[in-house]
């Protein structure tokens, strides 16, 4: 109840909304809306007054009404403008994003493949060297996801995301993705258990998004799982839905937090704290992907106990695997 007080509060406080808008008072929406309504309720009971006082002679209702017309007037333009602004500074953010991802996505992939054919010419030079070129590989990779995903973002806000949806086996995706995580999990030390349930789970999804959304959540679970912890992913049928659950026993997510998480560029405390990297992004992009193919997600999460992420599909009903492997193209 507190949590919902403070963030009734934080609503409330338009100061703090037009410092987040990074506009002055006189130029913020809530602020001028505000103004609006109270000019709005004084120009109506002014109005009722001189009408009842001077109903006698028109003109002076007419000339009072006339005023207020004109003031309420300059009010909604000054909103209007504010507004253009907002738009106007939301659409060069997204340009410039656009813009700078594009020209950083060259050079670091210029980058990478240089990094990688010195690697493997520099197989005989000593630990040390290896390790330092690996870290600036490593680095120049988190790079190019970075400018991968700040792309992603500016596509789906900007509505043009891309799918290419086809008949999928959901059962059998996961499957392929989460046994590649396997080595992956069993060398930070964790238990990692596979649940198939019910095959087949056919899908029409784009088979690129979802593999991609169904990594980034193992990959979470994987670093927000400390070392001996549990990983279990199931797929199972819940309905006309084939439904993907990916639970860790992990850190979790603390309450405070839980109604952020899928927003941009939010991570939670205890995840700082871990110094995990990330950019906050991933959560995001799996909500966005997932509604995008016409799909559901959500998660249940305690503090110290654990998660549980899961995103789901509508099934394909009466569809053989003969029929379905020969209608892909």
């Amino acid at each position: 109840m507190s949590d919902r007080i403070k963030r009734l509060v934080k609503e409330l406080n338009i100061i703090e909304q037009c410092r987040q808008y990074r506009v002055s008072v006189f130029a913020c929406p809530p602020f001028l809306f505000v103004v609006i309504g109270v000019v709005i309720i004084v120009a109506m009971l002014g109005t009722t007054v001189l009408a009842s006082r001077f109903s006698e002679d028109p003109s002076v209702v007419v000339i009072s009404v006339s005023v207020m017309s004109a003031f309420l007037f300059v009010i909604g333009h000054a909103v209007v403008l504010s507004f253009q602004r907002l738009a106007d500074a939301s659409r060069m953010k997204s340009e410039f994003v656009s813009i700078v991802s594009h020209q950083l996505r060259s050079p670091l992939s210029a980058i990478k493949w240089q990094l990688e054919l010195m690697l493997e010419n520099m197989k005989n030079l000593s630990g040390d060297t290896l390790a330092t070129m690996s870290m600036l590989h490593d680095q120049n990779e988190r790079m190019i996801e970075l400018v991968n995903d700040l792309l992603e973002v500016n596509r789906i806000e900007d509505d043009r995301l891309m799918l290419r949806p086809t008949l999928v086996s959901i059962d059998k995706l996961i499957e392929e993705v989460a046994t590649q995580y396997r080595p992956l999990m069993g060398k930070a030390g964790h238990l990692f258990t596979i649940e198939i349930l019910e095959r087949p789970l056919w899908a029409f999804v784009d088979e690129s998004k979802t593999r991609w959304i169904t990594e980034n959540v193992l990959e979470n679970a994987m670093l927000y799982t400390l070392s001996g912890g549990v990983v279990n992913v199931k797929v199972v049928k819940d309905g006309n839905l084939a439904r993907v659950e990916i639970e860790d026993s992990g850190v979790g997510i603390p309450l405070r937090d839980q109604n952020k998480i899928f927003t941009k560029f939010f991570r939670a405390d205890n995840a700082l704290r871990l110094r995990t990297s990330g950019s906050g992004l991933g959560l995001y992009l799996v909500r966005s992907l997932v509604r995008a193919m016409g799909g559901k997600v959500g998660f249940a999460s305690l503090e110290d106990k654990g998660s549980t992420f899961w995103f789901s599909f509508p099934l394909v009903k009466g569809t053989s695997q003969e029929h379905v492997l020969h209608a892909q193209p």
